[in-house]
């Protein structure tokens, strides 16, 4: 049986492999202390929940319309329009099986063979992956030299009449990275100059940890609505991950494309999940705000612990909940006489001598770093800097 080129040109998931791997660990009794995997620790808000025991009750367990029951997209469009001010029509509207499907729609929506897609490192291990299920060019622009930001010379040398696509995430995983508004200002005018359809993921953008809202194209370029494809939902903010919700909002060719590959593959998301995301959306920030204090609190003592291990530089990550240090100084160094070499490396060490899980910023397009989710309790965190200086302390 031959298997197509483009599954075969793809990897599976390094962050969901060492997840697989840390659980399995667990499982036979092992203390594995969870640093890898991307979800908010805390359970779904009450009344998130007790509106899809009310939906369940009420009967909304068949089919929807593929794009998403008609209130809930209503409560998208309300929401999105008090975020960046500006309306959007029904028909620009599609909600999904999670924000990482409504990405999916949107590359094979807009890009094809022969296409090129642009993406920043570190970028999140899916965006490559799923312009090669499109059939496209995924071109990876280097990290800057400042470990952050837009590469702005790599991109510019990247434009071309094969570039159709641009991803933004910001605030970025894995870095927790925000793009400041220069840097939007910048892709705005790449986009009018290069006919550039620009995909915003902002599915961490109410995890910040600044007094400040961050740049949004949108808000800043609202004239560029007809080119930006928006991508959002309620995984991240209201600790839904298994929910499995998102949505997209754009053009309406876009949007129509999108609802398109949805139809013929898996029609709408679950009915009564639906029903519950709308009181997501229309909750006060109250129903959250313990979760966003608590993250803030653990960024403190994860950033704090390990900018203190030697070896190791650790930036404050803007948003999300991530830290994302700088590793290289432990390259180099040997345990047991094998010289450490790679993150990848140094990552599988930590999980097998430390039983700490993280993930190497190899999967990320950045060697040289490793990710630590700070989705976990402060206990967690204390004890895993005791476990990675125990480590560098046993290195060559």
């Amino acid at each position: 049986m031959r298997l197509s080129q483009r599954v075969q040109a793809i990897q599976p998931s390094v962050t969901l492999a060492i997840t697989a791997r840390a659980k399995a660990l667990q499982a036979a009794g092992e203390r594995v202390l969870p640093m890898a995997a991307g979800e908010p620790d805390f359970p779904t808000p009450a009344p998130i929940r007790e509106a899809c025991v009310r939906a369940l009750e009420a009967g909304h367990t068949g089919y929807a319309p593929s794009a998403g029951i008609p209130e809930l997209r209503a409560a998208v469009r309300k929401r999105v329009q008090a975020e960046l001010g500006l309306a959007y029509g029904d028909d620009q509207v599609v909600v999904s099986c999670g924000a990482k499907h409504c990405l999916f729609n949107a590359m094979q929506s807009l890009l094809g063979p022969g296409d090129r897609g642009l993406v920043q490192s570190p970028y999140w291990v899916s965006y490559p992956a799923q312009m090669v299920l499109a059939g496209a060019e995924p071109v990876l622009l280097p990290i800057p030299a400042s470990g952050a930001g837009l590469n702005r010379p790599a991109l510019e040398a990247a434009l071309g009449e094969r570039t159709r696509v641009l991803v933004l995430n910001s605030p970025c995983n894995p870095s927790g990275h925000v793009l400041s508004a220069d840097d939007i200002d910048y892709v705005a005018g790449l986009a009018r100059q290069n006919d550039l359809t620009i995909v915003s993921d902002d599915i961490y953008d109410q995890l910040i940890y600044g007094p400040e809202r961050p740049a949004h194209i949108l808000r800043r370029h609202p004239d560029l609505q007809d080119r930006v494809i928006v991508v959002h939902g309620v995984s991240k903010t209201y600790s839904m991950t298994g929910w499995r919700l998102g949505y997209a909002l754009g053009p309406k060719p876009v949007i129509a494309a999108m609802r398109k590959v949805q139809d013929q593959s898996t029609s709408n998301a679950t009915t009564f999940v639906q029903h519950a995301a709308i009181t997501a959306l229309e909750s006060p920030p109250a129903l959250v705000a313990g979760m966003l204090a608590a993250f803030a609190e653990r960024r403190k003592r994860i950033v704090a612990g390990l900018s203190g291990l030697p070896g190791l530089r650790c930036q404050a990550p803007d948003g999300a909940f991530y830290a994302f240090p700088d590793v290289s100084g432990l390259l180099a160094r040997s345990l047991d006489g094998q010289a450490v070499g790679s993150a990848l490396r140094l990552a599988e060490l930590l999980l097998e001598r430390e039983r700490v899980a993280c993930v190497p910023g190899e999967a990320f397009g950045a060697p040289g770093y490793l990710r630590f989710s700070f989705a976990c309790s402060l206990e967690v965190i204390d004890e895993a800097i005791v476990r990675l200086g125990r480590f560098i302390a046993r290195l060559g």
